[in-house]
């Protein structure tokens, strides 16, 4: 009966950790070319000897040895699609893109579309203010602006480059700097549950409203991890710009790093695809309030009772403070 009534309770969390668990297995299986006894020894190498140039033993011949300084070891080792962007696999990626809309196609064929019978349209409520809509927006219009530049990057490759290529490399990079501060943003206006901790009137204040149910608290979790892995790899990747005076030096590194930074891009995309989905189908009216900041007191009531409940606190507590002052 307790191992019921935990499944139920957590059952949002368990399909969504076996569905991850699945969807990365696949990814790194069949469509990610990984050496992991290598990259386990060279961690562990380059934690315990400091050195990042993914040397594990002596080169025993000069050529060896003149490869290695040239072009970084076990260049098959660590391999993602990104470094390797004529190979074989590459085309598999679009088959993520496939199996996430599937996903949501299978959650409109059981949920259908949402919608309030609404008698009162001009009865409206604030949900969003200027602030949470210019930081929700932008953040989603960066996210699509860097997949659109990033997989250029690896398709630009085959292309021979040239000098959009070149742009689109250099736009990429400035627009993942501009990234942090939006990334920074909504991790702080999106972390509903900080309202359990904190009773910090600024901080509620800023924090959206409303409470996660547990499928929007993973893809949240998800979202902070994913941008997470990204800003930082790509910093550092950034910063280890091919150079002949240190290339070999770091280039294994870097092949680890790029390794994280096309995963996390991978992962993040199911949250691109979420607020999509959110937004154009999974409840009507969405895009309008997300637009407008207001939504129709009706809407809230039959469709989101726990964000009507939060505002009506937050207005309830502001007229006691003018009140008392």
């Amino acid at each position: 009966m307790e191992n019921s009534s935990f499944f139920q309770k957590n059952k949002a969390y368990i399909l969504t950790l076996v569905g991850l668990g699945l969807v990365g297995f696949v990814f790194v299986k069949f469509f990610m070319i990984m050496d992991w006894e290598y990259l386990f020894k060279y961690t562990i190498h380059a934690i315990t000897n400091g050195k990042l140039d993914g040397v594990l033993t002596p080169a025993d011949t000069n050529y060896k040895a003149m490869v290695n300084a040239a072009f970084g070891p076990n260049y098959e080792a660590i391999a993602p699609e990104i470094i390797r962007a004529s190979n074989e696999r590459q085309l598999y990626i679009w088959w993520v893109f496939v199996a996430e809309i599937v996903i949501f196609c299978v959650m409109y064929t059981f949920n259908g579309r949402q919608e309030a019978i609404i008698t009162r349209p001009n009865d409206q409520v604030e949900v969003f203010s200027l602030f949470h809509r210019a930081v929700i927006w932008l953040n989603v219009i960066i996210i699509i602006a860097l997949i659109i530049t990033g997989f250029n990057i690896t398709w630009s490759l085959r292309s021979e480059g040239g000098f959009i290529p070149f742009m689109l490399r250099g736009t990429h990079e400035i627009t993942g700097l501009l990234w942090f501060p939006i990334w920074l943003l909504m991790t702080i206006i999106a972390f509903k549950d900080i309202k359990l901790l904190s009773k910090n009137s600024l901080l509620r204040k800023i924090i959206l409203p409303g409470k996660y149910k547990p499928m929007k608290r993973v893809i949240f979790i998800v979202f902070i991890l994913m941008g997470a892995g990204l800003l930082t790899s790509g910093f550092i990747i950034w910063f280890l710009h091919p150079d002949a005076f240190i290339n070999a030096q770091v280039i294994q590194f870097k092949r680890a790093l790029l390794y994280v930074h096309f995963g996390s891009s991978v992962l993040i995309m199911f949250f691109l695809m979420d607020f999509v989905y959110s937004v154009l189908v999974a409840v009507k009216g969405n895009l309008k309030g997300l637009i407008t900041g207001k939504y129709p007191r009706e809407h809230l009531e039959q469709l989101a009772p726990d964000i009507l409940s939060d505002i009506e606190k937050r207005f309830t507590k502001f007229k006691k403070s003018i009140l008392f002052n």
